[in-house]
């Protein structure tokens, strides 16, 4: 059977007060008490609405939305992190390897034409530790749409942290072996490295403003429902 829209808006209320704060997330409970309940009311048509809904939730077992709520967030992580090493490996295979290829090349000429090659090598650990800023306020400003917070955008802050780990990482190695790097011993893969660790940079963000995007969109379609 088929629930009346004051219904589904009851089931709405019922799943935000049981604590789900993610947008995103309650839409799918919703979804699938709504469908739980339709059935239950299909089998026992003379039990209460507010029972069947009660009923349906059982199901989810004795700790509730919880276990639910952990398996969503590894699977929206692990997903997402698939997306970025996908995008990532385009920056290794046609055409985008061509671009990859050259900025490389740039680098290693730039390299070996500066004379003050301490200042080039720090910069590039600059750019890093500035895409670090610039993720952590992106971050920031996609935690919600809305003021409504989605599950789909909380892996953000993560983000920003390896980006911020991978700066110290180049910041560290860049102060251990200043002497070799400058005096040429090691700065290919060194770049070759940052090189990597920039394009991972750019693909985080691009899957992450995709995401964004989608998960606005859905909200205002779910909205305008």
């Amino acid at each position: 059977m088929n629930l009346t829209k004051e219904q589904i808006q009851y089931i709405d209320t019922y799943v935000e007060k049981s604590g789900i704060e993610w947008f995103d997330l309650k839409i799918e409970l919703v979804d699938h008490l709504a469908d739980a309940t339709a059935q239950i009311l299909e089998d026992n048509p003379k039990l209460p609405f507010e029972d069947a809904v009660t009923k349906a939730k059982i199901a989810f077992g004795t700790k509730g939305f919880r276990p639910l709520i952990t398996n969503r967030t590894k699977q929206i992580e692990k997903s997402f992190y698939k997306r970025v090493f996908k995008y990532l490996l385009s920056f290794f295979s046609l055409p985008k390897i061509i671009i990859t290829t050259a900025l490389m090349y740039v680098l290693v000429s730039l390299y070996k034409v500066l004379e003050n090659k301490e200042n080039f090598l720090f910069s590039l650990v600059g750019v890093l530790f500035v895409f670090t800023i610039l993720s952590f306020w992106w971050s920031y400003r996609r935690k919600t749409i809305d003021n409504k917070k989605h599950l789909s955008l909380s892996y953000m802050q993560s983000v920003s942290q390896i980006v911020n780990l991978l700066a110290q990482l180049f910041s560290f190695s860049l102060t251990l072996f200043k002497s070799s790097l400058i005096e040429g011993q090691g700065v290919f893969w060194f770049i070759v490295l940052w090189v990597i660790s920039f394009l991972f940079c750019i693909a985080s963000e691009v899957v992450s403003r995709k995401i964004y995007k989608d998960q606005k969109s859905l909200y205002y379609q779910y909205k305008i429902l």
